[in-house]
């Protein structure tokens, strides 16, 4: 290796790595200097150094694209993982003609609740009910916001022209909601499911009962 010898085309070879430069800033690194070690001079090194390091960040960057899209299928996984939580933790169920009932199991928060209540409203309207019932029994825990949350998908039900219940209102959670101030003066309110079935086969009853003296 003759590394005293002259540089040969120099111009050409500037030129030829800043082409090559510039391709690896747009993304491109296939692009490599075309180097000669049996012809080389006191340039060739820097030329081979410019390929290797191309090639490196090739390699880098291939390796954080691998990562990001292994990220995004985890994310995508984990999305439609929580998806399916969700309508197996509010399953909506038709129990009989015109009452559903929604059992509502763990904790309550803003996300959760908008997407059970839209999904209690496209039931009731695609199947025309006339009651829902909304279970509290596997609610850990009644605060303000589940209140509020609880009372905003009541007056949504009613808005579609049917009646809504809650039912599994245990002794601690009532004193709880007294205590908060919420005001369900304005809600049917049972102590279990049995009580709320019961209370939809009679107002149903009452219905028909109105319907048919008309």
């Amino acid at each position: 290796m003759a590394e005293d010898s002259p540089v040969k085309d120099l111009s050409e070879r500037m030129s030829r790595i800043e082409e090559v430069l510039a391709a690896a800033a747009c993304g491109n690194f296939d692009a490599q200097i075309e180097t000669s070690y049996d012809d080389s001079d006191a340039f060739t090194a820097l030329e081979t150094g410019i390929n290797l390091l191309i090639a490196d960040m090739g390699a880098e960057v291939n390796e954080s694209r691998r990562k990001a899209e292994q990220l995004a299928e985890k994310l995508d996984l984990i999305e439609k993982q929580r998806k399916a939580i969700e309508e197996l933790s509010t399953p909506i169920i038709k129990i009989w003609d015109r009452v559903l009932v929604l059992p509502l199991i763990g904790s309550l928060d803003t996300r959760r609740s908008q997407k059970l209540t839209e999904s209690l409203l496209t039931e009731i309207s695609a199947t025309q009910s006339k009651v829902a019932i909304l279970d509290i029994t596997g609610v850990g825990a009644v605060d303000s916001a589940v209140a509020n949350h609880l009372l905003k998908a009541v007056a949504s039900v009613q808005l579609l022209g049917a009646d809504c219940v809650i039912t599994g209102i245990r002794p601690e959670v009532a004193q709880t909601i007294v205590h908060l101030g919420v005001d369900l003066s304005g809600v049917v309110t049972l102590s279990n499911l049995a009580e709320g079935l019961r209370w939809a086969f009679k107002h149903l009853q009452k219905e028909n009962m109105d319907g048919n003296k008309e």
